[in-house]
Parts: C-alpha cells; structure tokens; sequence
C-alpha cells in the first residue's frame, strides 16, 4: 500500500458507521447517555424558536448497558479460565502465562468486544523474552483481507492520534503503523501538509516485529511469522449489546427524567385570580410569597388550582421499558421478586437468556483462546527445545450461579432415600439372585466401579459375601474413600 491509500483508508475508517457505532456503546458504557444533551424549546410570541432555559431540565442517564454488559462478563467468567494437560512439564510451562494479567485481558477482551462489535488482542514480546499480550483498541485498527485469496488477512493498519509540541503550540498529529507477517513499518503525519510519512524517528523503518539487544533473541530474523492480531467477534454481524437496546434505554431515560422534571415543575400551587386592581403581575406574585395576601375587588376571589401529574402512567411505561431491556438485551434483572417460592429451578430459569448470550459469547472466546494458546505453545517449544501441540490443551470455562441451599439440600437427601430404598429391594431379593449380579446392582446405585469392587473382594478371597453387611459399608462411604481404600 501506497501513503496515499492508508491514508484514505484511516480517514475512511473514522467516518464508518461500525466505528460510529463502536464508540456510541463505548459511551453508554460509561454513561454517556444521549438524554444528557436533552435540551427544551419553546416559540415566543412572535413564533421564534427559543430555548427554555426555566424549566426543569433533570438529566439521568440510567445505566442498564453498562450492567448487562458487566453481568455478561463476570458470568461468563465467575471462575478462572483454566487450561488443563496430562503432562505435567506443559502443565508447569503454562503458568508462566495463565495467570492474573491473562484472566484480566480475557475480561477486557469480552468487555470491548460487547460495547464495540470486537475487539482485538496483540501479541507481543516482552522484557523477559516472553510472549505476551495486551488489548489492541478495535478503534484504532482496520484489517486488511486478500480479496483474491478467499478474503484472507493480508496486514493490520494500526493508528492513533498523539499530541507534539510546535513551537508555541500543541498540534495534535497522526500516527500509522502497517503490519504484515514479516515486518511493520511506521508512518507519521507531517505537520504541514498532513500528510503521511515513514517515521524518520525509527530506524530501522520497516523492521521486524522483535527487536532484542541481548543474545536471548531466538526468533529467526526477528518476525514472528504471523500478524500478532487475534479478533474477537461479540457476534457474526459484530453488532455491539447496545444496539438491541439503545432505544429502550433512551425512552427509560426521558420517561424517567420528565417524571422528574414534571414534579418540579408542578410541586407549587396555581394561583387564579379575580378582581385584582393592580396591573402588574410582579407585585401580585411578592404578595403571594412574602405577605400571603392580596386585595380583590367586590366581585374578586382567588382560587387554589393544583395539577394532577400522570404518575401512574409513567411508572408503568418505566416498568415495561425496564422489562423490555432485560429481555431483548438478554441479561438477569436481579430486582425480580416473584412469589417468594425461590427454587434452584426458579434461579435457573431467570439466568435462561443470560446463559443464551453467554454461550454463544463462549464459542468465539473459546476460539480466541485456542488461537493464544498456538502463539503460547510455539514460544513455550522455541524456549525449551520441545515439541509440545497446543491441541491437547483442554480449556475448562465453569459459570457459577446462586443457588438455594435448602433445596440443594432436600434434594440430596431424596436422592439418598431414594438410593437407600432401591438398594433395599436389592437386599430383599438377593436370595433369588446370584452374588455378581446383586454386586453389579449396587455398585450401578452407589456409582461404584464394579471390576474394581470385585477385584478388591478377590484380593480378601471372601468365599460368602454379606451383602447386608457390605452395602451399608458402600452406602456409608464415598466414591472417593472407595478408590482410596483399594
């Protein structure tokens, strides 16, 4: 690509609406909500438009975006991702790069990729000769895709805006970088004529992904022989979570906020006058405020006229928008009460569209991950001379739900009464049945291996079996203490 083309390529990315979109999830994200610039007009008696600058004018963003966004995250990660191995040297290599900054860029991934569309990791080396990662912000970077080799990725425009000091100025400039599976080579605006430059600042320029000064550097040439850029997708159209519910959120605001306006507006009485003799609508108002009395005329009179504000209406519009964004924006709304019968069923079926959105936010994290893990292995094989295949990794991703304890309990003490009473009608027909096939039937109850129970009956050479006696040794014991008795 020419400077001409990245050029025209960055100013086009800037002004895309998936960008447009992208940084409008990042704002309600942080509560940056469109009803803050809610503004009141109203036509004079010459019937120009002006702003009402008297009314109320309370400004509330409420935000629900930034807690199904948050529930999305922390559900799908209640517990710590883990990559589990049979070989315990791999096991060991591997905690040098599953730790806390990885759990952390797992969360940070899924968060920018829900409120811009996606999001993408970089992979880089770091002081330790190591690889490592950190999030590259979907804002700043365009993909570049091989039309004539079945779209396939081509190089990584990357750019951002910093500020350099001209003379006696701040002058806001742009940088570029273009990274390709060899190399990257860095651009800047030049100040006059705004237009990019290579980046006389570094040299050598282009040059490799990996540049070390010590005699550690292990990477052939220095490239790591991929595009260090790993997407993760929030969905197949990369819409953001925002989208489905940005209306919802916006009509909850305004319902919320004229609620509010229209109590403060209203909270005084009306006065209605008649008969008053002077004209000056200022004096009668002082005398209302500070004396609390004004003269009328024979035929005057005052009357009290208050306003009934339309509160039940609001509130089950506000009611209905809330419902609504929980709905289509798939998240667990938490000030449900229900009929105070909370079962684990009634828990599971409220979580129901969470585990929705969250499973189909696990395939595309699950790849991302797998895609780390490549990059993690290599390094791991390159720094010991080995030969492991990151394939055999298995990634273990556990959601944690509340539960009702009581019911967890009652329904394990069913599951025993159950199993005592079946075993119990095993017991009262052994006299009718064979030794092994009384043995397989209680083993299959207990979930106890049968071959291994039989082996362990040969080793005593027990001619008679008392099947009274072992089933309430089997019932007393776990599976556990079972396997560590043999």
């Amino acid at each position: 690509m020419n400077l001409s083309e990245i050029k025209k390529l960055i100013d086009k990315d800037r002004i895309s609406q998936s960008k447009a979109k992208a940084r409008e999830g990042l704002k309600y994200y942080k509560g940056e909500h469109e009803i803050l610039n809610y503004r009141l007009f109203y036509y004079d008696s010459n019937g120009i438009l002006k702003e009402d600058k008297y009314r109320s004018n309370i400004k509330i963003p409420h935000q629900f975006h930034t807690e199904l966004v948050d529930q999305k995250v922390q559900y799908l990660l209640s517990n710590p991702v883990k990559v589990l191995v049979e070989d315990e040297n791999l096991q060991e290599h591997l905690k040098e790069y599953i730790n806390e900054d990885f759990q952390e860029l797992l969360q940070n991934a899924i968060e920018g990729a829900s409120n811009k569309g996606y999001e993408y990791v970089y992979a880089y080396v770091d002081e330790d000769n190591k690889i490592n990662f950190q999030i590259a912000d979907s804002l700043s970077v365009v993909p570049i895709y091989d039309k004539k080799n079945h779209y396939k990725l081509k190089s990584i425009v990357r750019y951002y805006d910093t500020k350099i000091q001209d003379q006696d100025e701040e002058v806001t400039i742009t940088k570029a970088e273009v990274w390709t599976d060899k190399d990257v080579t860095y651009y800047i605006q030049d100040k006059n004529s705004k237009e990019l430059k290579l980046d006389g600042g570094i040299n050598p320029n282009p040059r490799p992904h990996i540049i070390l000064e010590d005699d550690k550097a292990y990477y052939d040439g220095g490239s790591l022989g991929y595009i260090p850029f790993f997407k993760l997708q929030n969905n197949k159209y990369e819409k953001t979570d925002l989208e489905s519910v940005k209306a919802l959120i916006d009509d909850y605001d305004l319902m919320a906020c004229s609620l509010s306006n229209n109590l403060q507006d209203f909270q005084e009485a009306i006065y209605v006058v008649r008969g008053y003799p002077g004209d000056n609508l200022d004096e009668l108002t002082t005398n209302l405020k500070t004396k609390k009395t004004i003269g009328v005329d024979e035929s005057g009179g005052i009357d009290i006229k208050t306003i009934d504000i339309p509160i039940a209406a609001r509130e089950s519009k506000l009611r209905l928008d809330k419902e609504s964004i929980y709905k289509f924006g798939m998240g667990f709304d938490s000030s449900q009460i229900g009929d105070g019968n909370i079962t684990n069923v009634v828990i599971k079926s409220r979580y129901a569209l969470l585990d929705l959105k969250c499973n189909k936010t696990e395939i595309r994290i699950r790849k991302l991950i797998r895609q780390l893990l490549k990059v993690i292995v290599d390094d791991i094989n390159k720094r010991n001379n080995t030969t492991y295949n990151y394939m055999d990794i298995e990634i273990n991703i556990v959601r944690e739900t509340m539960v009702n304890e009581n019911d967890v309990y009652s329904n394990e003490k069913i599951e025993a009464e159950t199993k005592g009473q079946l075993i119990d009608n095993i017991l009262t027909s052994a006299s009718r049945l064979d030794d092994d096939t009384v043995l397989k039937l209680l083993c299959e109850i207990l979930e106890l291996d049968y071959e291994e129970v039989k082996e362990k009956l040969d080793k005593q050479e027990i001619e008679s079996v008392d099947f009274n006696s072992l089933s309430e040794q089997l019932i007393n014991k776990t599976p556990e203490e079972v396997q560590e008795d043999e």
